[in-house]
């Protein structure tokens, strides 16, 4: 089930080329720092629905767009589906080479909606780390390290954001490390966060591979290189610091939000 949810979300964040029509939808090209607030309206107006942690830094909006949800865990089930929010961001350095890139979902209102229960409760073979934090069945959260390529293939979402890039001159990488955080609850509100790693930023080699297995940072291979077992040890940290202060603010609290860095690691 893990599996199934996992590829529907990617090919949701590599397909989808249109957006439905929103008056804060950001742009592309606009920069955001410090955390994204999504905002719900109700009686008294718009109000904070949750605000989204940012590493710190600026982040360059690649892509935004909204959509209805699609109930697949509960095939038939008439609930009305939730207004999602999707964005791509990304980092560069002084050099314009990709430092990591995000794409989040979000829901854009809360009402009673039943998401794949077994969500978190699943541990994909290919997981270098997964944590679900002892969460119940109807309100998970979970955290989640792999090797993946990145825009390694044509379709409609991975082309805009390939062509975006190449306007700009990034440079950026065939592969990454992804850091997976997400959280949903039975009221409908939902965050899924991939946050992608680019290790040749970071003075370490980061070969483009077809297949992520014949990645050097694949769950297996890393552990082959003493450098490798500390930039991923120093990663699972700081993926569950910042899991933490996602969780802090994913019942809209507005306070203001905490800063994080990006994770850094010094050979």
């Amino acid at each position: 089930m893990k599996k199934r949810l996992t590829t529907l979300f990617m090919l949701i964040f590599f397909n989808i080329n249109f957006c439905l029509a929103s008056n804060d939808l950001p742009k592309q090209g606009d920069l955001i720092s410090g955390s994204y607030q999504v905002h719900i309206d109700g009686l008294a107006g718009k109000g904070l629905l949750r605000s989204i942690p940012l590493p710190a830094g600026e982040w360059i909006v690649v892509s935004a767009w909204d959509r209805p949800s699609v109930n697949n865990a509960l095939a038939g089930n008439r609930i009305q589906p939730v207004s999602l929010r999707e964005m791509v961001l990304a980092q560069v350095n002084k050099s314009n080479q990709l430092v990591a890139a995000i794409f989040f979902t979000t829901n854009l209102e809360s009402h009673a909606y039943r998401w794949d229960p077994n969500y978190c409760n699943d541990v994909n073979d290919n997981f270098i780390y997964s944590n679900q934090y002892g969460t119940d069945l109807w309100q998970q959260r979970c955290t989640n390290i792999m090797a993946t390529g990145y825009l390694q293939s044509s379709t409609p979402g991975q082309n805009k954001v390939r062509e975006f890039y190449n306007s700009k001159g990034i440079k950026f990488d065939s592969n990454a490390l992804r850091v997976q955080t997400s959280e949903y609850d039975h009221r409908g509100n939902i965050l899924r966060f991939d946050l992608f790693y680019f290790p040749s930023a970071y003075g370490l080699e980061n070969p483009s591979v077809g297949n992520s297995t014949m990645s050097p940072w694949f769950k297996t291979n890393y552990k082959q290189d003493p450098k490798k077992v500390k930039f991923i040890e120093g990663l699972q940290k700081w993926a569950d610091e910042y899991s933490n202060l996602q969780n802090k603010y994913f019942g809209g609290s507005d306070k203001p939000v905490d800063k994080i860095d990006l994770y850094k690691f010094s050979n």
